[in-house]
């Protein structure tokens, strides 16, 4: 791809970047025009996941012939530096996320957004951190992506306090910053063992190691695994998701 297209795997995490960040400028009485941002946000970030789904079906002139598009950020080459790479799978989770998104988005226009400050802010950022999630090639900005929607779930979480909402609250972060540090020792092992984070570079480096470090490493994959477990909210690991 060439000229913008070029630049299409990169939009879904710098949509919503821009529009949570252009929101935070905007002043609690002026709502109609948050709304406003966070409608050309969703629509924009609809329209490059299908664009997207175009290159990689083969649909599209310009289509991958691999049906597999890699973005290097800063021209940086990987596995050294911060790469997004589209597949089948990521364009069909950004669609998904851009529609659950989107029907949220309307849900919550009804009245949620006004029991509290910044909801739209927060609400682009979340699909930021859930579209640079999908999108990444390493496990460290996988971390990072959860992070940043993780903090905005937790304002979210919170908007419009109350008591139960508060505890609920409390209860959800404090598990989360749990499985964090969990994910970030699994992480430290796994980099320890193999000298990288790059998933495309994993792959290969792991069918490589020894009997005694394949134990640690998968020990390692165990942790990150209880991690994202507990993040994702899958059982057994729920327990928190019912008061949240």
């Amino acid at each position: 791809m060439t000229g913008f297209a070029a630049h299409l795997p990169i939009l879904p995490v710098a949509i919503p970047l821009v529009a949570g960040a252009a929101m935070l400028l905007v002043r609690d009485t002026q709502r109609p025009l948050r709304l406003l941002f966070s409608a050309v946000s969703l629509l924009a970030q609809l329209w490059v996941a299908f664009s997207l789904l175009g290159y990689v079906v083969g649909e599209s002139p310009q289509a991958w012939s691999n049906s597999v598009g890699v973005y290097l950020l800063g021209d940086w080459p990987a596995p050294f530096g911060i790469v997004a790479v589209v597949d089948r799978l990521t364009v069909i989770m950004l669609l998904l996320t851009a529609i659950l998104g989107t029907a949220s988005w309307l849900y919550a226009t009804a009245r949620w957004d006004r029991v509290g400050v910044h909801f739209h802010a927060l609400f682009q950022f979340q699909l930021m951190g859930l579209n640079g999630a999908f999108l990444t090639g390493d496990l460290f900005n996988l971390f990072v992506f959860f992070e940043v929607l993780l903090v905005a779930s937790y304002g979210l979480l919170l908007h419009g306090s109350g008591r139960h909402r508060v505890t609920a609250g409390l209860h959800y972060i404090a598990i989360n910053l749990v499985a964090s540090f969990l994910l970030l020792i699994a992480l430290a092992i796994i980099y320890g063992l193999t000298g990288t984070l790059n998933m495309a570079d994993l792959a290969a480096r792991a069918g490589d190691l020894g009997s005694a470090d394949r134990q640690l490493f998968e020990t390692g994959a165990s942790l990150l695994g209880i991690a994202f477990l507990i993040k994702a909210a899958a059982w057994p690991l729920n327990f928190w998701l019912p008061s949240a």
